[in-house]
């Protein structure tokens, strides 16, 4: 995988949420934050991949 701030430029995504999902995500237990964190993981390098 290559440097991760260079993946973080090519990503180049804000991350906004709405007040509901942000109260959402404050209820979550640690595991629950790391789960959905590789989760998104996952899925970016996925589709780094495909470039």
């Amino acid at each position: 995988m290559g440097d991760s701030l260079t993946t973080y430029d090519e990503l180049n995504e804000d991350i906004q949420f709405t007040e509901d999902e942000t109260k959402s995500l404050l209820k979550l237990s640690e595991k629950e934050i790391l789960i959905l964190i590789l989760s998104e993981m996952k899925k970016q390098t996925e589709i780094i991949s495909k470039k």
